[in-house]
């Protein structure tokens, strides 16, 4: 059903999805995505998803989430644009509260529920923005911007961030 991932699951449609097995797929633009998007770069694209519900112990709702992106960073280093890869694959507990998450079985990433309910669209934020590097930049000083290339060039040798503290002699 079109926007079935911006739609709100009270625990008993939950249940449903998870006794039936069902299957919740598709693609969210990212520009729709308000928090994840104020950390990008730019925000042109999609998140592909997809959310496999299931039962755990016949109590638990589980749900298996899949999702793939490609999201615009700025680098850290030469301050320009880059491209950061998502393919995440997680096992989600959903838990009516925090003290319920202690009792689920330990392969499960516990999801607190809001108000007894869940969008599926901000659970995948919030996979995405764990995703993010805390520092994102360039695997190699070779990828980035002309600023770093133009250093290096002067220099002869690439440029590392030192952060060790200095010693004193």
């Amino acid at each position: 059903m079109p926007g079935s991932l911006h739609n709100w699951y009270s625990l008993s449609w939950l249940d449903m999805l998870a006794e039936r097995q069902s299957v919740l797929s598709g693609r969210i633009e990212l520009k729709r995505l308000a928090r994840l998007r104020d950390m990008l770069h730019a925000h042109d694209g999609s998140v592909t998803v997809n959310l496999r519900f299931g039962k755990r112990d016949g109590a638990w709702v589980i749900v298996n989430l899949e999702c793939e992106a490609t999201l615009a960073l700025l680098c850290q280093r030469c301050l320009e644009p880059m491209l950061h890869t998502v393919a995440a694959r997680v096992e989600l507990g959903l838990v009516e509260s925090a003290s319920m998450a202690s009792r689920l079985p330990e392969d499960y990433e516990p999801v607190v529920l809001e108000g007894d309910r869940l969008m599926p669209a901000r659970l995948i934020e919030d996979e995405l923005i764990v995703s993010l590097p805390l520092m994102p930049k360039h695997a190699h000083t070779s990828e980035c911007g002309s600023l770093v290339r133009r250093r290096d060039e002067s220099t002869g040798e690439a440029w590392t961030l030192d952060c060790a503290p200095p010693t004193s002699h």
